[in-house]
């Protein structure tokens, strides 16, 4: 086993070499001096790392070298997977749960790469004793599936292989969306991991792995779109027999009313014509029972009356008609955001707006952020339909409409969105990205909701006033510096929009800018996808030439 120092050993000494290179470019060994550059950084870096964030680097080291140097990568992956797998002296359970959760990250970074470290580490996350706790046993299963989703399209036995053990480890784990994509690859491995759930149905009757199940055999009628067809109807069938074994196992009274309901309105309403249509001397019972739990809440009573009343409601004025109607704040909300989407949906998005706007300031505090979301981003796609219909006026009108807080991100998704052929009579591009830069600071959200969009700023601003580039990337920095800790694969994206073309043209920048993160695990961060984009580039240039 390695211990702490023989990984640091390894980090300090493993300097990568360069491939064997067939021709000789000038960009190739540049872009390769400055990847190395980055690793030596990064190895720093981690030198000060703690133990989990550590073995992540390895990972993400290995990830970035394992075409270029597969023995120096593989190196750093077993040092990365013994340190995981090495289990301390009396480990407590927050040691416990955070090499797990060291475990689960190394997991969605090897198992493109090599199928014996991927077992390994499949087999710790499958191991439970008294440390592990729901929640872990959750967290791994979700892993596990992450994981056969990677595998989809080019190992599909694999992936549901890994979907089994996800449903062993967690019986309530969203298998039913790996089920329905397997349809689309392999029908056979589908019904095969489909049975394998109804197995544990039977056995358990657990309310949320009947809900998955149903949305994996009953897709459409659980509101999900599907082009592979639906499962045999004999597993059909099956789960409605289940579904009728747990009412009959879960009577309500006014001890288990609540629970029980939440199981009757989430997967047994959205099935009842099916009840209705396949088993028609169980279906008034069942029918009963969801009159039991009508008035459990408002909200409830609305999914029931959606679901049994003679004609659906698919118009804007039929949704609105039922939201003014309405006396209860949360049900009439539910009704005028599905007007929204609906006319946002048929791109009429000034009467989606008009919805938005209409809604009170009890409405708009249920929707929570979701309200301040549609309205920004509504209003790009507003905004550039009257581009493209060549009314520019109606374009600002609907910009400026915007409230003051959100007007920065509408305008930069009005920007990404802005066709490249641009009209030459109007062109609000550098306008709009002038204006973002002086809003963001005020807009809306905390500081870590806001510096990801200084990062998007970046990016356009790179792509149409390269020259602002530079002093864009200290202004995302300094957001970056007053945020707090920020996770690796939670921001990951964010990185991305840090175009490493500006490393050509301010190399010294990119590097002073990157030094002066407070964070050093959030430096890391960006260091690691600075690497990959640095070696994606040495490789397009060495692929040019062949």
């Amino acid at each position: 086993m390695f211990g702490i120092s023989v990984c640091l050993f390894l980090l300090l000494v493993f300097v990568v070499a360069p491939p064997q290179q067939q021709q000789k470019d000038p960009s190739y060994p540049l872009w390769l001096v400055r990847s190395q550059t980055l690793t030596d950084e990064l190895v720093k870096d981690g030198a000060n790392l703690d133990a989990s964030q550590r073995s992540i680097l390895f990972g993400r080291l290995a990830q970035a070298w394992w075409r270029e140097n597969p023995e120096k990568a593989k190196a750093w992956m077993v040092a990365a997977i013994e340190s995981v797998e090495s289990v301390p002296n009396k480990e407590n359970s927050e040691e416990h749960r955070k090499r797990i959760s060291t475990a689960r990250e190394l997991l969605q970074i090897v198992t493109p790469l090599d199928r014996k470290f991927t077992g390994r580490l499949v087999t710790l996350l499958k191991e439970t004793d008294n440390q592990t706790s729901a929640e872990d046993r959750s967290a791994n299963a979700e892993a596990l599936l992450d994981s056969a989703f990677s595998l989809l399209d080019s190992d599909p036995v694999r992936a549901s292989e890994f979907g089994a053990a996800a449903l062993n480890v967690n019986h309530s784990s969203d298998v039913f969306s790996l089920i329905l994509a397997l349809r689309q690859k392999n029908q056979k491995l589908s019904d095969a991991l489909l049975i394998q759930s109804l197995a544990l149905a039977r056995q358990t009757l657990e309310t949320q792995l009947l809900m998955n199940i149903t949305r994996a055999t009953f897709p459409a009628e659980m509101q999900i779109i599907m082009k592979s067809p639906p499962p045999p109807e004999a597993l059909r069938a099956e789960v409605l027999q289940l579904d009728l074994a747990y009412l009959q196992a879960n009577p309500i009274n006014p001890d288990t009313r609540d629970s029980v309901c939440v199981g009757v309105i989430s997967f047994i309403l959205p099935v009842l014509t099916e009840f209705e249509r396949r088993l028609p001397q169980q279906a008034p019972a069942v029918r009963q029972v969801v009159s039991q739990c009508q008035s459990l809440s408002p909200l409830s009573q609305q999914l029931i009356d959606d679901a049994t009343r003679p004609a659906p409601l698919n118009t804007v004025e039929d949704l609105l008609k039922a939201a003014q109607d309405s006396q209860d704040v949360k049900v009439k909300t539910v009704y005028e955001y599905r007007a929204a989407t609906l006319a946002k949906d048929k791109k009429n998005y000034e009467r989606a707006l008009a919805i938005l706007e209409g809604m009170n300031a009890e409405g708009r505090a249920f929707m929570g952020n979701m309200w301040q979301y549609y309205r920004w981003d509504w209003a790009s796609l507003a905004a550039i339909d009257h581009y493209n219909r060549d009314d520019f006026s109606s374009m600002r009108n609907t910009i400026e409409a915007v409230p003051d807080d959100l007007k920065a991100f509408a305008k930069l998704a009005f920007v990404d969105r802005l066709p490249d052929k641009r009209k030459q009579d109007e062109d609000p591009t550098l306008e709009f990205l002038n204006d973002a830069r002086k809003e963001l600071a005020s807009s809306y959200g905390t500081e870590t909701d806001r510096y990801p969009w200084y990062f998007a700023l970046l990016r356009l601003t790179f792509k149409y006033a390269p020259a602002d580039a530079p002093a864009i990337l200290k202004e995302a920095i300094a957001a970056l510096n007053r945020t707090e800790e920020v996770r690796y694969q939670e921001t990951a994206g964010v990185w991305k929009n840090l175009p490493v073309s500006l490393i050509d043209m301010d190399e010294y920048a990119v590097k002073e800018a990157v030094s002066s993160i407070n964070s050093r695990q959030t430096r890391v961060a960006v260091r690691l996808e600075l690497l990959q984009a640095c070696l994606e580039r040495m490789r397009a240039t060495r692929a040019g030439l062949r």
